[in-house]
């Protein structure tokens, strides 16, 4: 059982992640790196650098087993989670429910439009205040729920990417039965499609993500979260203060 808050040498940190979400994190940003370092070489095949870095990581005659390997990781890792999250859902709200006999669709639909990780109206009333904030317009930044509407950003951009890569590369892995099933010009979009979105990813994770949870003035040179689980009170004031207040109150530091 993760306490809510911890403090150590004088301050105080915050929950955020279990042990179990962290290593699935931690298999998520493995694959993604070395699918990008045994990928990219091959669509950027006419720089100078492609055929150095390719080479590095066994080139032609291993580099793409190293991608199959860690692209097949990848899409058990999706399969995994969304079951780890139903049967999360399922245990956590679902069965209390079921135990009091007050489960009905109407509360099923409740509990499912309520998902801390789904987007929401003060998610729009957020971003029109950082809008503004960025304008002059306000002194104040947004304060932020549990889940900001950053991160939810940075949750949902897989679900898509991972379809699309993954769909198109067990396409493009497997011709032979893919084009028994499918027309050809078919498989030349995917192709282009899982070379592009994986390029979109990639620069989405490595600049967008990267810049959040690492470079960012308030966490430079690394964000420890993915690592410990806690983030600090400082950055919980400055990311989450409506959270933030609703932990304090529940643990009597109001």
């Amino acid at each position: 059982m993760y306490k809510p808050i911890k403090t150590v040498k004088g301050q105080k940190y915050f929950f955020r992640f279990t042990l179990n979400q962290r290593l699935q994190h931690i298999v998520l940003a493995t694959c993604v790196i070395v699918l990008v370092i045994t990928g990219m070489p091959l669509k950027f095949y006419d720089t100078i650098w492609a055929g150095y870095i390719y080479n590095l990581v066994g080139g032609i005659s291993l580099a793409p087993i190293i991608h199959r390997i860690a692209g097949t990781i990848l899409l058990l890792l999706f399969a995994y989670h969304l079951i780890y999250m139903v049967s999360v859902i399922y245990k956590d709200q679902f069965r209390p429910l079921r135990a009091k006999r007050e489960l009905s669709v109407k509360k099923i639909v409740k509990v499912l439009l309520s998902q801390p990780l789904l987007p929401n109206l003060k998610d729009v009333k957020d971003i029109i205040s950082l809008i503004r904030y960025l304008l002059f317009m306000t002194g104040e930044l947004p304060k932020g729920a549990r889940f900001t509407w950053k991160e939810k950003f940075d949750y949902w951009a897989p679900f898509w990417g991972i379809a699309v890569i993954g769909g198109t590369g067990l396409v493009m892995w497997n011709e032979e039965i893919a084009s028994r099933i499918l027309p050809g010009v078919l498989i030349n979009y995917a192709m282009i499609a899982h070379s592009d979105e994986a390029l979109l990813a990639a620069l989405f994770l490595f600049i967008w993500h990267w810049y959040n949870v690492h470079f960012s003035v308030s966490v430079f040179p690394m964000g420890t979260v993915f690592l410990t689980g806690y983030l600090s009170e400082d950055l919980m004031v400055e990311e989450h203060y409506e959270y933030y207040v609703e932990v304090m109150t529940k643990e009597g530091l109001q």
